[in-house]
């Protein structure tokens, strides 16, 4: 008899299914973390690509009076998650750079999904594309 009232007592059962489902609960909330971590890299990316696109657009180098070029400039306005990660910005002219074409601003940069597994991470990108006002003769297409 007590055998049967131990085989059908239900004291233990919570605990049990709470250990089987927390693993993918914590699973859930890291994800939602990273995924969030990942669009606000994204951003910060496409903000610094606009501001940099704007002045490439109208020939200004806010950096030239240190000697820096406009990548670089724009990578030391960069927060410490984008230097710590190998953030690259590239200037680049698709259709020339006569006065009307459009400048290409695009900042890429690395972000690691699971820090404790290596090769874990994916590149996202801002890309900006204003269109020139004076003709480029402060800064240089390229990447830095």
């Amino acid at each position: 008899m007590r055998a049967r009232v131990m085989a059908t007592a239900e004291q233990g059962q919570a605990l049990v299914e709470f250990a089987l489902v927390l693993p993918l609960l914590l699973l859930v909330l890291f994800g939602i973390a990273q995924f969030g971590l990942a669009y606000n890299v994204t951003n910060d990316d496409t903000h610094l690509a606009n501001e940099i696109a704007r002045f490439a657009a109208v020939n200004e180098n806010p950096g030239e009076g240190s000697s820096q070029t406009l990548q670089s400039w724009g990578k030391a306005q960069a927060d410490q998650y984008a230097l710590q990660h190998g953030a690259t910005i590239c200037i680049s002219f698709p259709n020339g750079s006569e006065i009307g074409a459009p400048v290409r601003v695009e900042m890429r940069n690395a972000v690691k999904w699971l820090p404790i597994v290596p090769g874990a991470e994916m590149t996202v990108s801002g890309v900006a594309y204003m269109r020139i006002e004076g003709p480029p003769s402060r800064y240089s297409a390229g990447c830095a």
